[in-house]
This record gives structure tokens, sequence and C-alpha cells, in this order.
């Protein structure tokens, strides 16, 4: 069933296809042609004790591999620096391939952005990020080209060509593109120039390589920043610059320093008051500063561009905009759209991380979350607390910030309460989408401390180790485990780590173990470190998730740093030759350091070490100096505006 969901794109190509499941593997999965091979943790689902989250985890990787049939077996990439037009097409099309097997799933119009496209951009928006296209001279370089840039930003940047160029016609060329190509090889001009021929047939003259060539040969991606012309009426000036996290990196870096920047962006745009939205229009900007005339702009109407974040870029506006959408989503937020709500938290949180925003603008954003219903603005949301709530949750006002997002979380928990227990086998009882959002809130309040929910958690629990039973709502019970393994005492960790030898069912070891991970007690965080090298105890794959979880519980987060650079030598031997498995390992360890004593401690570090992490360490040293940058020149800013915000 999954393959005839991908025969739209090459209706003429048919194969027998199998699944083998292993249980050590270099790599999640492998596409052979005809044979696809998974390490059973991505393949192997038991109903009854696997979540939603899980069956899509599951889903998606199959559907990845099979795509790779196509982007890939059937059509190779003529060389390694073109990684990409495998890696990113099959990662966009798990998204459509997936929205065909669970249509409510929504998964290329919403869950794309969180997963792929903020995710993504995270990592893009750092100097030491590479162009998606990279050059590849020797064998050793051939790994690094198998990172998130390949498969994210590949996929993102094929989402914006699909919907640039329409997807009937983006369909119609890829088809030429299979056709032409097939049983042997192309590099990413003969794609361009077949997509610009399907253009053409369509009465569109667009030079597609001349567009795609600044995406995939520079790195990084654009901010627009749109301003309202104060002097002319109906009038607003767009700019276009470089977006970086820690804008100090440019003066380090003569190639960011002496390069002007600048991509040709498809920016799509809508004006809106409190009742209504104009339909959308877009704009094509490739100069570093344009005046455009927007008609039916006046003094109450918003301005909103990027529409559901079809682009590979940020959008920023000047303070009266951001007052204007702020006010409208308080007002009635469903004026626009699920993935504009989710796009602006996402851009908001990530310009204020930068300095283009002041602090409290994605904070005052999120206070008309009390009134969403949709998962996917509460997901983003979620997801970009999360990297602040890390940098802030070792100091001492850290409780001003956890109060103010108890306070936006609590009404939603109240509203949607904890899911009821279903053992009749089926994953998808109820809606995905409500679900997962129930989920997402459940989760949150009980990060963050609500009282009511850590009762919950507790009593769950302890349900289960008095009945041996566990009644624990299968969508909930990785966020059970980890709360009460945090508030309970050294017995209920021993139980965890009990069950998580006796289970057989790969999905539920994996969050056993990871529950492990949460404990307050720092003696047995560093039991568990220990324990992760042994593999007969824990797989190789699996002590990665372990030392990465440790590091983002912050009673373990030095223990955790402390033990990668003792066992550094142990873990680059196991790891060194594994694809994404260094350079997960450094970032999980380091990202969330953010003083200045462990950023000279990683920069010592790193004097001995010359290998083939060295990008990894690279990223990490720029990760933590914008952390440490962040936290000297706007937590003050922050916290006060918090004090002030939680006295009204």
């Amino acid at each position: 069933m999954l393959e005839t969901g991908f025969l739209f794109v090459y209706p003429s190509y048919e194969a027998p296809f199998d699944l083998l499941a292993v249980p050590k593997h270099p790599y999640a999965a492998m596409e052979n042609w005809g044979l696809s091979i998974f390490v059973e943790q991505r393949i192997l689902l038991d109903p009854s004790v696997s979540s939603i989250s899980y069956l899509l985890d599951v889903t998606m990787v199959i559907v990845h591999e099979i795509c790779h049939q196509w982007f890939g077996d059937l059509v190779t990439p003529v060389w390694w620096e073109d990684v990409w037009l495998k890696e990113g097409f099959a990662h966009y099309f798990e998204f459509v391939g997936t929205d065909y097997l669970y249509p409510g799933w929504n998964m290329e119009k919403q869950r794309f952005l969180t997963d792929v496209l903020h995710e993504v951009m995270l990592l893009d928006g750092l100097a030491s990020s590479h162009p998606v296209s990279q050059e590849v001279l020797q064998a050793t370089d051939i790994d690094r080209v198998f990172d998130w840039i390949a498969y994210k930003k590949g996929a993102a940047l094929i989402r914006m060509l699909a919907n640039f160029m329409g997807h009937s016609v983006f369909q119609r060329g890829l088809q030429d593109y299979l056709t032409i190509h097939k049983y042997g090889n192309a590099a990413r001009n003969d794609l361009w120039n077949t997509l610009s021929e399907a253009l053409k047939k369509n009465g569109k003259y667009v030079n597609i390589q001349e567009v795609m060539d600044q995406w995939t040969l520079q790195m990084g991606y654009p901010v627009i920043t749109i301003l309202g012309n104060t002097t002319a009426e109906n009038w607003i000036i767009i700019t276009q610059q470089h977006f970086i996290y820690d804008i100090r990196t440019k003066t380090k870096a003569p190639a960011l320093q002496n390069n002007s920047y600048l991509w040709q962006i498809p920016l799509t745009i809508v004006v809106g008051n409190r009742s209504h939205v104009s339909s959308e229009a877009i704009i094509w900007v490739s100069n570093k500063s344009e005046h455009h005339r927007i008609t039916s702009l006046d003094k109450g109407s918003w301005l909103l561009g990027n529409i559901n974040q079809t682009g590979y870029f940020r959008v920023n506006y000047d303070l009266r905009n951001w007052r204007l959408l702020i006010d409208q989503l308080i007002r009635n937020h469903e004026v626009l759209s699920v993935s504009n709500r989710a796009g602006l938290i996402d851009d908001a949180f990530s310009l204020a991380r930068a300095g283009y925003l002041p602090q409290n603008i994605p904070l005052e954003i999120i206070r008309y979350l009390s009134e969403e219903k949709d998962f996917l603005p509460w997901h983003a949301a979620s997801r970009a607390l999360y990297p602040l709530d890390k940098l802030l949750d070792r100091m001492e006002k850290y409780n001003v910030f956890n109060e103010y997002i108890l306070k936006q979380v609590a009404t939603t928990y109240i509203k949607l309460g904890w899911p009821k227990n279903n053992f009749n086998g089926s994953l998808v009882q109820a809606s995905y989408q409500h679900e997962e959002l129930r989920r997402e809130v459940i989760m949150l309040a009980c990060s963050f401390g609500n009282k009511h929910c850590h009762q919950q958690a507790s009593t769950l629990i302890s349900d289960w180790i008095s009945s041996n039973r566990n009644r624990i709502p299968l969508n909930v019970r990785d966020i059970v485990y980890c709360t009460g393994v945090s508030l309970l005492d050294e017995d209920v960790w021993e139980f965890i780590w009990m069950k998580f030898h006796s289970t057989t069912a790969v999905s539920e070891k994996k969050i056993l173990l990871e529950a492990l991970t949460c404990s307050d007690d720092r003696n047995l965080l560093n039991r568990l470190l220990n324990l992760s090298l042994n593999s007969e105890v824990v797989l190789d794959q699996d002590a990665i998730d372990v030392i990465i979880h440790v590091a983002r519980n912050p009673h373990g987060r030095d223990l955790a740093w402390k033990f990668f650079r003792d066992k550094w030598k142990i873990l680059n031997t196991r790891y060194g030759e594994a694809l994404f498995m260094n350079s997960k390992l450094i970032s999980g360890v380091t990202e969330f350091l953010n003083t200045e004593g462990e950023l000279k401690e990683l920069k010592n570090f790193m004097k001995n070490y010359d290998g083939v992490a060295a990008a990894s360490f690279s990223r990490a040293v720029e990760t933590v100096e914008a952390n440490v940058r962040w936290k000297m020149l706007y937590q003050d800013e922050l916290f006060q505006w918090l004090g002030k915000a939680l006295r009204h």
C-alpha cells in the first residue's frame, strides 16, 4: 500500500519491495533497491504499547526509504556534492506520502514546519553552516555531506520550489526528470532545466537555475524586514539580509564579512484587519532594499509575509505591525491560518534570540494560546520555548519564567484533561491532532511544574508499581515516566530500570531508558552515564540518547559534559565512523552550555582535537558563544518584562 502512494511520481516503475529489521546497523535505515534495512527501533511496532508519535516515526522512516527507490536508486546523483537531490526529496516526500496514508495528520502543510523548517533554520542560522551543495574532493568528505542541511534544508527548498511553481507543474516536471534520467545519473542543473521546461510548457518563463543556485550554493538564509513607509501611504520598504544568530561571528569569518549575500525571494503577502484578509500576492525580492506599493494598506491594517511559511526565510516587521498582529491573535486568531500562527511564533522567538526584536514580543504573542485549539501553534511554541528554558533553567530567577509559562498553559490544560486509556489495540483511536495537542499541553504542564500534572503522573506511576499493571495511556507514557522519576524516590528509578530490562517492545524500551535520565539524583545520573557504555546493558545506538538526555537535565548537564570529555576517546572510536552519530552527540551535549567557564572548557578541549568531527566542534563553539552573548545582553531585559507581566 505504501508503494502505490508514490506511483504518481513515476507511474510506469514498479518493483517488488521488502523491509528487513535488524538489531544493529550503523544507520537508522538503508534504501537498498528492493530490500530496505531498518534498525528494529525504527520499524517494529507493538500496538499495545506504542504511542501515536512512535507510529508516526515508523511510518515516516518507511516512506522515506520507499521514496529512495525513485530518488537515489532509479535516478542517482552524479556526485556526492548533490546528495541532497536524493535525501532532500526523500525527506520532503515522506511528509507527502504519510499524508496519503493518514490524510487527517496534515503532515506536509503543518508538521513539516516544526519538524523540518524550524529545526533546520536553527542550524542554518549559524555562521559555521554550509551550502546544501558542498564540494567533495576525497573519500573522507563523503560522510560530512550527510547532515541535516542536506536532508532538511534540501526538503525545505524543494517545498518552496513546489509552492512557487505550483504543485501540478512541479509534479509534471519531476515526472519528466525521473523519466529522462531513469537508471542513470543526474546533477542539480538537470533538475533545474527540466523544471524550467515544465514551467515554459505552462506559459511561464522563470530561469529556475538562476533562482535556485542562490539557495543551494550559498549557505544560510535571509531575513526579510518589512517596514511601513512613514512618508508615503500604501508604500512599504522591504529589505533582505543574511540571518545570523550571533552577529559578532560575521566579523570573525572573512568569508561572511566580504560576501554580500543576496537571494531571489518569492515573498507572498496578505493584508488584513480584525475580520478580513486580502487575497495572497507575490513579490519577488532580489535587491538589498526595495520599495513596493501595497493597495488596501491603511493605518488599522496589518501585513503578513511568507504565507504558511512556504519560503525558506524569516520575516520581521516594524513594532507597530507586530503589535497589530499580536492584537489580531488575541481578538480572533482564526483570521490567520494554523500554519501562519505557528510561523509567527517561531519567527518571533528566533528574531528575539538573535537580537532583531525586543525579548517581550514572542512572550506577548503566546498569550493568545489559552484560546488556541490547534496542535501546530502549540507545538511551535513548545519547541521555541525549549531552548529558552534551557538557557534559563540554572538561574536564580528561573521561577519567574516558569510561572509565566504555566500561566499560559493552565486554561488549556484544564480544558483538555488527561486521555482515558484504551486497550483496543488501535493506535489511531481519537483524532491525531486532538491527541497530539493534549499530549503537548500535558508535557508543558508537567515540565514547568503544574501541581495537578505532577500529582497525576505520580499517581499513575504509583498505581503501576503497586498493581504491576501498566494503565498509563500510551500517548503520554514517556511524560509520566519522566515526571515520576524526577519527583519520586530511588525505588521508582530502580523500578523503571527493571522494566527497561524486562520489556521486549523496542518502543517501550526506548522511553523507559530516556525516563531514567530525568532523575534529580546526581548519583543515579552518574551511574546511568557509566552503564551507558556497557553494550550488553545499553545498545550502542541508544547510549548517545542517554548522554544527550542527561545533558538536557539541569541537574545533569555538567555531569554529561564532564563524562563526554573524560570518555571522548571511547566515544569517538565507537561513533566516529557512524553517519550523524558523532555530530548528534557533540551537539546534544554542548548546545545548552551557557557560562563563560563552560565556553572556556569547550575551547580548551577542542585544542587537542583535529579529526573528522572538527566541523561539529566549530558549530558547538559558535552555539555556546551565542548562548553566553544572549545571557549577557538580554536576560535582564527578559526578567524585567516577565516581572511586570506577572504583576498585572
